[in-house]
């Protein structure tokens, strides 16, 4: 799934500008929704490497630690900030983003062009 997305991104920026910019283009493609790389953040079972219906997932936890739920149609970047800035440690990041598939697949790509993550003041 996710090489048949990137391949529709390819498509849509032109070949000829992806072949001169490849090097510089990281597509971080979730499947089947940005919650999913969440979960492994507020579970340790099975629950932390779903792909469907995240969301609700997600949200029985979320709930229960910071008392406020992701609507579906009007996500908030605030409640994103407060449930995902674990992932902003180093090692927090290192120790869950296997749990994920398409997580693992988003970091490994990272990891495989040497790229340095710089966090800035204030993330």
């Amino acid at each position: 799934m996710i090489e048949k997305v990137i391949e529709k991104f390819r498509d849509a920026i032109g070949e000829d500008f992806y072949s001169q910019n490849q090097q510089k283009i990281v597509f971080a493609i979730s499947v089947h929704s940005i919650e999913c790389w969440l979960l492994p953040l507020y579970y340790t079972d099975n629950k932390k490497a779903k792909y469907i219906n995240c969301l609700k997932t997600l949200n029985d936890k979320v709930f229960k630690k910071h008392k406020f739920t992701i609507d579906k149609n009007a996500k908030n970047p605030k409640y994103y900030r407060e449930i995902s800035k674990q992932y902003g440690k180093h090692k927090v990041l290192m120790q869950h983003y296997q749990d994920n598939p398409s997580l693992k697949t988003f970091i490994e790509e990272i990891q495989s062009r040497n790229i340095q993550i710089v966090v800035e003041d204030g993330w």
